[in-house]
Parts: structure tokens; sequence; C-alpha cells
């Protein structure tokens, strides 16, 4: 036997498997920021006296804000901020910013996809099809524990605004299997419970979906097609309304 076609010892075969799964694209699917989405950031000119809303959330967010502003032109001005607001921590970082000075009536927020992603020790993003499969430590973004920390101090801060708060519960991911597809069903949870003690309404967006995931979602089963955006708009559109509607005092 050659020295070029002698067996690679067991290690070397590893680290080639590891650097194979990693050589790829940084962000896993559920990860892409989805900015092409630039309708979703197309906030309308302010200065008109209708309520204010701002939805906060990651790019399914950016799927379906466009039509619920479509959908609401004639009752209030429907924001997003300019960017894809990702995990937690993300949030607690740029918050006040997205808040910035202006009275909001309506916020309608979400956090939860960005927290679930596996990470290397080195905090690089493992791409979904070899999550499971890479050669290396991995840990998911936040715990459940840090999890709860970091959306408590989120939802004192949009307390802290005097607006109508909606939580929207996080979409599953299909793409995912057995422990990892509960990931999100676990954040959800703990999600509950922090709207519950601060008696925030829930939009269960997760429960809304789940059966009809075959039909609204896209190929890489963790954003929406057209028609599962137009759904998810409707009752958002919903929550929202319901929320106005609600602070308007009765004649």
């Amino acid at each position: 036997m050659t020295a070029h076609n002698r067996p690679l010892p067991v290690l070397a075969m590893l680290m080639v498997v590891t650097a194979a799964a990693l050589a790829g694209p940084d962000r896993p699917v559920e990860a892409d920021l989805h900015h092409h989405l630039k309708d979703a950031f197309k906030n309308p000119a302010e200065g008109v006296d209708k309520p204010r809303v701002l939805i906060i959330g990651d790019s399914i967010s950016l799927g379906y804000t466009n039509p619920v502003r479509v959908k609401l032109k004639d009752r209030a001005l429907v924001m997003h901020p300019p960017v894809n607001c990702q995990d937690t921590a993300y949030g607690l970082t740029h918050i006040k910013r997205w808040l910035g000075t202006g009275k909001w009536d309506v916020i309608h927020f979400n956090w939860g996809i960005w927290d679930t992603h596996l990470l290397t020790a080195s905090g690089k993003l493992i791409r979904t099809p070899i999550e499971t499969q890479a050669q290396v430590p991995l840990h998911i973004r936040h715990t459940p524990e840090q999890y709860r920390a970091n959306l408590t101090r989120l939802v004192e801060i949009l307390e802290a605004t005097g607006a109508r708060l909606i939580w929207a519960s996080t979409t599953p991911i299909m793409s995912r299997t057995v422990k990892r597809f509960e990931d999100i069903q676990v954040l959800n949870k703990v999600a509950a419970e922090v709207m519950l003690a601060h008696h925030i309404e829930i939009n269960n967006l997760y429960d809304f979906v789940l059966p009809h995931v075959t039909q609204w979602q896209a190929p890489d089963k963790v954003h929406f097609n057209a028609l599962g955006n137009e759904n998810l708009s409707e009752i958002v559109s919903k929550s929202i309304l319901h929320a106005l509607e609600s602070r308007i005092p009765a004649k």
C-alpha cells in the first residue's frame, strides 16, 4: 500500500468531514436576512393623523408586513424597523433605536427562530442540512433560560412605550426533526409564560399555520410563499385592528 492510498487515521477523517461541513455559506436558510423583501421597509410617511403600529420580527414578519400595511392603510400607519430583527440579544441592542421617540399605539412583536440557531464554539452558524452531522461541539444560540431573561427585558422596554402589545408566537420550521423541531415549541412555551405574567395578548401564529404548512410554506420549509404570507397578514391585521379598536373609548 502506497502513501497515496493509505487510509486516513480516524481523527484526520473527522477533521475532513468537519471542514467540509463548515465550508458552505455561513447562514442556514432560517437565518436568511430576507432584506430583498424591501416593501416591508417602505414605511408610510409620518404626519398623517392615524394610529402608529410597529411590527417587530425576523424574516417571517418581513413576508407579511407589507400585506398588513395594505390591509390597514385606511386605519393605521404600519411600520417595521429597516432590518431583520433577528434574535433577542440583537433586539436588546437595537430596540430603543427601533422605537425612536414617537408614540406607538400598537406593537406586534416576535423573536424566536434566531434564538434557536445552532452555533459552533466560536459562534459560527451551522448550515441547516448538516446541523446534526457536523463533528464539532454545538450549542443553541440562547438557552430557554437566556431567552426568558432577554425576552422579559424586551417586554419591559416595550411596556414603557404605553402601546398595546401583541406577542406573535414563533412559526414552525418543518425542515427540522426530533428535538430540533421541538426547540421552537420550547421557546414558545417560555414566551407564553412571559406574556401571561405581563398580561400581553398572544397571536398564536404557530398553531395557525401548522395545519397548512404544506400549502403555505416555501420550499425551504421555513419561510412562507405568497399564499402563506397572505394568510398570515390576515390574522396579524385582525389582531392589530382589534387592539386598535379596544383602545378607542366607547361613545
